[in-house]
């Protein structure tokens, strides 16, 4: 879920297209040039021991950037995935993607305090489409110049067109971004994301040029840790992010979350009726430790009952990010 926005940040992504027939894997790896990584080729180098990174605090020297232009004048509607249906054996019927969902009472709460882990590590992501459009996600650091996010923040999954520029703020509040900015020159995502807008690939890893004073994101806010899961069901999670309705209501960008568990689950994606609305697309699923266990796609319906949802990092998305990482 993206919020829009008219907001022109330099143009640094080119023309995205790659060849379907040279893909071999739902994972292999496609970068903003159409350049193919084959997953098998990550697969093997990444040993089978290893299921989680660390996270790493950050030295907390900030440059702060003034970011409150961003939101004048603009309305806050859904830009997000077209509803899809998935065959769901253990479901009586279709499972449907919706536009977003806050379930029953409101019980996300602003974030007062951005500048220490885990919150300076969300970033606030503002992205730029051919046509002139622009919108919002949030994304969270995962390496010094990486940021975990979704694909559908890089390619429209309708119309398969991609962003020609994004630029990324860490631990914003009070529309200030504590700790710079930083131009987005590359992005990941996996091949079957590109191709169907299937949601259990919906995620992309960004890469940062450094800051005006050239810092590295990740080296000031500081970048979370990922760990590979099997099974979430009934886990307490954290979701944190940058919603459009409540930025719209307060006239400010600031980080706002809550917790809660997960209620479902399948061997991809991970459902649970924890508030969320436009803006939070991308943001990250933390588990009691604050590491990375998935990324939030959007609202769903199953059955007639609301849910949110989004991929979970098991081992091939683990194995994608750590590739990423490298």
């Amino acid at each position: 879920m993206l919020v829009p926005m008219n907001v022109f940040a330099e143009e640094s992504l080119g023309e995205f297209s790659f060849d379907p027939s040279k893909v071999s894997h739902p994972y292999d790896m496609i970068n903003s040039k159409g350049e193919i990584i084959k997953y098998e080729e990550f697969n093997d180098g990444i040993s089978q021991l290893i299921n989680e990174i660390p996270s790493v605090q950050g030295t907390g020297e900030i440059s702060p950037v003034q970011i409150d232009s961003i939101l004048e004048g603009h309305s806050f509607i859904d830009i997000t995935p077209p509803p899809v249906v998935i065959n769901d054996s253990t479901a009586r019927g279709p499972l449907q993607i919706s536009p977003r969902i806050v379930i029953g009472d409101d019980s996300r709460k602003k974030v007062e305090n951005t500048k220490e882990m885990p919150y300076s590590a969300i970033t606030y992501i503002e992205i730029n489409w051919p046509d002139g459009k622009g919108g919002s996600c949030t994304g969270s650091l995962i390496g010094k110049n990486k940021v975990l996010t979704n694909g559908h923040c890089v390619i429209n999954p309708e119309t398969k067109e991609t962003i020609t520029s994004a630029k990324v703020y860490p631990g914003v509040s009070n529309s200030v971004g504590l700790f710079g900015s930083y131009n987005v020159n590359d992005y990941y995502v996996a091949a079957n994301w590109a191709s169907t807008g299937s949601s259990s690939e919906d995620f992309a890893i960004l890469v940062l040029d450094v800051s005006k004073d050239n810092k590295q994101a990740g080296d000031v806010a500081g970048t979370f840790g990922i760990k590979q899961v099997n099974n979430l069901l009934n886990q307490n999670i954290g979701i944190y992010g940058y919603p459009g309705d409540l930025m719209e209501a307060s006239g400010e960008i600031s980080q706002f979350g809550t917790r809660g568990n997960i209620t479902r689950e399948d061997a991809s994606v991970a459902f649970y009726t924890i508030d969320t609305a436009p803006g939070q697309s991308g943001l990250a699923l933390l588990n009691t430790d604050n590491q990375i266990v998935g990324v939030h796609r959007g609202s769903f319906v199953i059955n007639g009952n609301p849910m949110n949802g989004g991929p979970k990092m098991n081992s091939y998305m683990f194995k994608f990010v750590s590739k990423a990482l490298e």
